[in-house]
């Protein structure tokens, strides 16, 4: 096979990825001729320090981060879905913040900004939930 070179830039070998510029929140999609994966954003990592907060919290007692960890667990599986259910995830925040509020606000800092489309569904329960805190 015929060496791939670029005098003054950039060289890459056969059956490579180059990517430039900024990707964050993207999806990368890497092929071989039909065979297509699109790598998406695996949000565990993320809910696991937020389980890990809710274990710290020292206002909550034993039922209470039962509860609150079954309302992120909910939340986790509809956040792995393709379109996550706007209406069902800010029912569950409402219930969250009812219970730990600090826990909340911890998870929308935690979502935010690693999960590209699922980032803005997050942005605007986490608007949602301030408007109504500062109406009550």
């Amino acid at each position: 096979m015929p060496a791939k070179n670029k005098k003054d830039g950039l060289s890459a070998g056969d059956n490579s990825i180059v990517i430039g510029g900024n990707v964050q929140g993207s999806n990368i999609v890497v092929g071989n001729n039909n065979n297509i994966a699109n790598q998406t954003i695996n949000i565990a990592p993320l809910f696991r320090e937020i389980y890990k907060k809710v274990e710290a919290s020292k206002e909550l007692n034993p039922q209470e981060k039962t509860d609150v960890k079954e309302e992120l667990q909910e939340i986790q599986t509809v956040l792995e879905q393709p379109d996550p259910d706007e209406t069902f995830l800010a029912r569950r925040f409402r219930n969250l913040k009812r219970m730990a509020p600090e826990i909340t606000e911890i998870a929308f800092e935690t979502l935010k900004d690693p999960l590209g489309g699922v980032a803005e569904v997050i942005k605007r329960i986490a608007k949602k939930a301030t408007e109504e805190a500062n109406t009550k």
